[in-house]
Order: structure tokens, then C-alpha cells, then sequence
């Protein structure tokens, strides 16, 4: 046999070895690509969940504290407008009562002075905090008179526009339901990163 053709052939042969060495280093290699996309997409899907799962527990939880916050504003309302009732049966008792003529005059203009110069921290002090929270954004709106105080202007403020308050409360609700689930998302996203090379 020439030697020419044992060449030839014995090159066509390491070229095939060659050939299948790269193929099978091509094939594990996409084997491999594949499980890695599979397990990325596996993560982002559980991560997802995860949000989603997240999310209906805040907006369950936020929902409920938008329900007991309604209630404890109505509570504190109604117990506010009591106040305001025996408050003005009080002086109306007091005001048709027979008094002496100069006895009176003195502590009641001051009283009515105080009422009306109620300061922004003595009105939130009567309040809950979820109607402080409404009072700050509207007191410079809210002025007392000779019968009533700032705190009574604002219950009756309160009472007449109920559905404002509880807009304000919802954007509220809404800001830190926003704010939890990025908060969440970026501790999820922190997660993956520490447990993925990729």
C-alpha cells in the first residue's frame, strides 16, 4: 500500500476525531445553556409569583386597615359630634340662665378668644391619627369662631366632605402599597443576584 493513501486517510481520520470531539463539546455546551435558561426562567417565574403572592397580602392587609380606619374615623366622628351636641347644650343652659351683670362677661370672651385661636397642635391632639394625618393637609382652611373651636370646624369639615378623607386615606393606602412591593422587589431582585451567577 502507498504511503501517500495511509497519510491521507490516517488525516481524514484525526480530522473526523477532531469533527465528533467538537460536536460533542458543542452538544454538552448546549445542553448546558439550555438547563441555565431553564433554570432563569424557572427564577423569574417563582420570583414572580412571589410578587404576586406579595401583593394580594398587601392589598388584603392594606384593605383592612382601610376598613378599620373608616371605622375609627366614623367612631371618632360620632363621639366628636356628641361632644359638639352636650357642648352647646351646655352653653345654651349657661347662656339662659339668670347671671349677674358683670360676673360673666369676662371668662366668656375668653373662652370664645381661646376657641377661636386654637393652635394646629391642640387640634391634632383631639384627634385620631388617621384625621390628624387629613387635618394637616387642609388646617389653614379650618378656622374657629365664637362658637366653635378649630376642632369642631374641622369634624364639621370632616363630616361634610367624608368622601375627600377618604381619597386622601386611599392615596395613602396606595403610597405604601407602592413603596412595600418595590421595597419587596428590590429584596427579591438582591436575592436572585446572590444566588445566581448570571
Amino acid at each position: 500500500m502507498p504511503i501517500g493513501l495511509d497519510r491521507r486517510r490516517l488525516e481524514r481520520e484525526i480530522e473526523h476525531d477532531r469533527r465528533a470531539q467538537v460536536a460533542q463539546r458543542v452538544a454538552r455546551l448546549s445542553a448546558q445553556l439550555k438547563d441555565a435558561r431553564q433554570a432563569r426562567n424557572e427564577s423569574v417565574e417563582r420570583i414572580r409569583l412571589r410578587c404576586r403572592a406579595a401583593r394580594e397580602r398587601l392589598r388584603a392587609t392594606c384593605g383592612a386597615r382601610r376598613e378599620r380606619a373608616r371605622r375609627e374615623g366614623e367612631e371618632v366622628v360620632q363621639a366628636r359630634k356628641r361632644e359638639i351636641q352636650e357642648e352647646r347644650y351646655l352653653d345654651k343652659l349657661q347662656r339662659s340662665r339668670p347671671k349677674p351683670a358683670r360676673e360673666s362677661l369676662g371668662p366668656m370672651r375668653n373662652a370664645r378668644r381661646e376657641r377661636e385661636a386654637e393652635s394646629d397642635d391642640e387640634v391634632r391632639r383631639n384627634l385620631s391619627p388617621d384625621l390628624a394625618s387629613v387635618f394637616n393637609k387642609v388646617r389653614r382652611h379650618i378656622k374657629g369662631s365664637e362658637r366653635r373651636s378649630r376642632t369642631e370646624a374641622f369634624l364639621e369639615w370632616a363630616e361634610q366632605n367624608a368622601d375627600e378623607i377618604y381619597a386622601m386615606q386611599e392615596q395613602r393606602a396606595a403610597r405604601e402599597i407602592d413603596r412595600l412591593v418595590k421595597e419587596y422587589q428590590r429584596e427579591a431582585r438582591r436575592a436572585a443576584s446572590d444566588r445566581e451567577p448570571f
